[in-house]
């Protein structure tokens, strides 16, 4: 029979300390956008969403022309 290595538990005050210590630390290195980066991003997903919904309602209103022209 296979004997499994035990290890020390660990308590839970010590090992949220550990987490919240390592979370801090790599918060420290994200490199976070300026303010211009967030507001160009911003603009760009905003042009990029309302091209999208044109794109969509054309091909919806296309396919449904096409529909009640077979139907008709």
């Amino acid at each position: 029979m296979v004997q499994k290595e035990l290890t020390p538990k660990v308590p839970l005050f010590q090992r949220c300390k550990k987490f919240f210590s390592e979370v801090k630390k790599e918060i420290s290195q994200v490199v976070w956008p300026t303010r211009r980066e967030t507001s160009i991003t911003t603009f760009v997903v905003c042009i990029f969403a309302l091209v999208m919904a044109l794109y969509l309602f054309l091909i919806d209103r296309s396919i449904l022309f096409v529909i009640q022209s077979i139907m008709n």
